[in-house]
């Protein structure tokens, strides 16, 4: 009977109604979620047999959801380097545990890039999931599999430290006055180091041994003959290198001669050449090479002694101070010493048809048969977008739209409600025509 079928259609556009109605309520929500990614819905007519061409049965409707996670939601700055947007197609690959991940494990793939640092060192975002990168071998190379997971792990900076840089070059630019007159004593190497002669000039500088200590050297001067001076090198204190309390903490020594017009000439000697610092054991440091250049920067003119720069490469051990992604995905950290390493490299996962992935917790997706499988890579290739520092993708929520869609929608309910109604009303009349 055709008052029945109606009767249907109408419980059906309930139905339909109260689905749209509950995700346009989510989307409303999430309108401030990070990385959200709204629903919305279709109705499919349902169409039932006719058996004659002088009734027709209602099939009522179907509501079928759709997400749409292809579509891109602003970019908005944050204060935080460690928050991640994707500019661009592309998902962040993470985990809700921090183990390794295996092909068909717990894999997660998420646009919300909230990321902190906890306190076991791990990037987890504001949903509780663990961001994946491939770590950063030592020498800079990195291991790749576009397929893979194994190649991936919990991004991690926990005892992450600048290690300390040995001192292996120095360069003095200094002048020496060429009116000092010539030392008219014996002279011999070591003279300076132990204190028997004055040398006509002395310069200090700091440098750092293996173990990122600073350590003091010296560079002393004297005039022999014309345009000749004798250098020497020596620690201080000569207790710092092994036998230095005999030989006065010598290094190195030679001769510097310049050219008439106050350019160097060039050096003999050990200390023309790389020479070794023999740190004492008690120091707890290793022997350390040193090449000192003094034929860029030294000159004799007659005017007074002075150093214009010393230059002296090696670092101390330094602490973490700060997080820098470049948009290559990069994961660099920044150390108190002015060095920097990179860790990781963040990859973005590629879909198909990112539409038919699948919702799951935190605002996170998985794959299903609809999505396709994943394509992993780095940012700015094989389709991929940029990774953006310091900023958040917004809610892809157009709150206007949920609105209107939110009156048209109680307006269908209503409607599809008075449909039951008549439907009874109708039924009701049926019921009296015996009385």
């Amino acid at each position: 009977m055709s008052i029945y079928t109606a009767l249907r259609a109408g419980v059906s556009g309930l139905t339909a109604n109260s689905s749209a109605l509950a995700v346009i309520s989510d989307n409303i929500a999430n309108v401030n979620t990070v990385g959200y990614k709204r629903s919305g819905v279709d109705f499919s007519a349902l169409v039932n047999a006719q058996n004659s061409n002088t009734t027709y049965n209602a099939g009522g409707v179907l509501p079928l959801t759709r997400q749409q996670i292809s579509l891109q939601g602003s970019l908005e700055q944050s204060r935080s380097t460690t928050d991640l947007a994707i500019s661009g197609d592309g998902f962040f690959i993470v985990s809700p545990n921090n183990q390794q991940l295996s092909n068909g494990g717990s894999v997660l793939f998420t646009r919300a890039g909230s990321f902190t640092i906890d306190a076991d060192g791990y990037m987890v975002n504001a949903q509780g999931l663990f961001l994946q990168g491939w770590p950063v071998a030592s020498d800079g190379s990195v291991t790749t599999s576009p397929t893979s997971l194994s190649a991936i792990e919990a991004v991690n900076i926990s005892g992450v430290g600048g290690l300390a840089e040995p001192t292996e070059n120095v360069s003095i630019n200094a002048n020496l006055n060429s009116d000092q007159a010539a030392y008219t004593g014996t002279y011999a190497a070591g003279d300076m180091a132990d204190g028997t002669v004055t040398p006509h000039f002395e310069s200090s500088l700091e440098v750092f041994d293996s173990l990122g200590a600073p350590r003091t050297i010296a560079f002393g001067f004297i005039k022999t003959g014309p345009n000749t001076w004798q250098v020497e090198s020596y620690a201080r204190p000569n207790t710092n290198i092994t036998g230095g309390a005999l030989s006065g903490g010598l290094l190195a020594s030679g001769t510097l001669t310049f050219n008439t017009d106050g350019t160097v000439a060039g050096t003999t000697g050990t200390i023309g050449a790389a020479f070794s610092i023999p740190w004492a054991a008690s120091t707890g440091a290793s022997a350390q090479p040193i090449t000192l250049d003094l034929e860029t920067g030294m000159t004799q003119f007659a005017k007074s002694f002075g150093v214009t720069s010393v230059t002296a490469d090696g670092v101390p051990p330094g602490d973490l101070v700060g997080l820098v992604l470049e948009g290559d995905g990069m994961l660099t950290a920044q150390f108190s010493n002015g060095r920097a390493r990179a860790l990781y490299q963040i990859p973005l996962a590629t879909f198909l048809n990112p539409n038919g992935l699948a919702a799951d917790q935190g605002g996170a997706f998985r794959t299903t048969l609809e999505s396709g499988l994943y394509n992993i890579n780095s940012a700015n290739a094989g389709g991929a977008g940029r990774i953006v520092s310091g900023a958040l993708e917004a809610s892809n929520v157009d709150l206007a739209a949920e609105f209107t869609n939110l009156i048209t929608t109680q307006r269908a309910y209503s409607a599809a409600s008075r449909i039951i109604t008549t439907a009874d009303e109708m039924l009701e009349e049926l019921l009296m025509i015996k009385r």
